[in-house]
């Protein structure tokens, strides 16, 4: 990209610049340091170009820029830039407007000492380890960048955001998505009648299970079990639960469990039993 010209600087590493009728966020290491508006950017410092159109979402970020801090808005990019070349694929638009509106509202609430608890917290790490990752990087860049400590439940947050925008979705999918998956982790404990150490991995493991096996559930996927009667058989009890188990998550998603899987439910719930 060659002649862009700065029309606002953000930060030192994000700026707005248009190139003849286009206009385009640029992010780059040091983009905006030592520049000034109508500068032409160096196309040797740029790193990520988002192209912005006359769209209702482009729209909506002209009213993001007239009411948050500019300082908010730039390390948002900043994240969403990390996020596209971690990940390997682009993030979709709407992120760049929820992304500064939920930072700029978790700022204030800070101010505020007003504390929002993320309940789903392990799930996600478990869940979206990549998109996890990326948020825990992006929490520390706020706070660095802030002089704040925004708790750790942010990172949750962001994470759903990030994953939101991958699978372009909004962010109560995924959240309801998260949330049903728990209610299932939690069933689980009250039907083996002992509490589950989240972080132990056992417990990633389980929750991994299930979620790959909604995913070939939705998809249409099958899987044989070979071990069938033999399960039925030796984890009878934990067979019985997987029923139960299996009729729940029937009943959140609207699918149906095969009994293959059943079985395999019921061989993670024998490890969770041992531990």
């Amino acid at each position: 990209m060659e002649g862009a010209i700065i029309k606002k600087i953000l930060n030192n590493n994000v700026v707005i610049a248009k190139e003849g009728n286009k206009e385009f966020i640029l992010v780059g290491n040091g983009i905006g340091f030592d520049f000034h508006k109508e500068n032409i950017v160096p196309s040797k410092r740029i790193e990520k170009v988002f192209v912005r159109e006359n769209t209702e979402i482009d729209n909506n970020y002209d009213k993001v820029l007239e009411t948050i801090d500019n300082k908010i808005i730039g390390i948002s990019e900043e994240i969403i830039c990390m996020a596209e070349m971690d990940i390997g694929v682009k993030l979709s638009k709407p992120i760049h407007v929820s992304l500064p509106d939920h930072i700029n509202f978790s700022l204030r609430r800070m101010e505020k000492k007003i504390k929002i608890e993320n309940p789903f917290l392990n799930e996600l790490k478990v869940l979206y380890p990549k998109e996890y990752s990326i948020a825990s990087k992006a929490l520390e860049m706020i706070n660095v960048r802030f002089n704040v400590e925004l708790p750790q439940d942010e990172i949750g947050f962001i994470c759903l955001h990030i994953k939101a925008a991958i699978e372009e979705s909004g962010i109560g999918t995924q959240l309801e998505y998260t949330k049903k998956i728990k209610d299932i982790m939690d069933l689980i404990s009250n039907l083996i009648g002992r509490t589950l150490h989240k972080d132990s991995l056992e417990y990633a493991r389980t929750l991994t299970h299930i979620n790959f096996m909604l995913e070939r559930i939705l998809t249409g996927k099958t899987v044989n079990n070979l071990l069938l009667d033999t399960i039925k058989d030796k984890f009878s009890k934990e067979y019985a639960i997987a029923i139960k188990l299996s009729l729940k998550i029937e009943a959140l998603f609207s699918v149906r469990v095969p009994e293959d899987e059943t079985g395999y439910l019921a061989v993670h719930l024998k490890r969770l039993s041992d531990i």
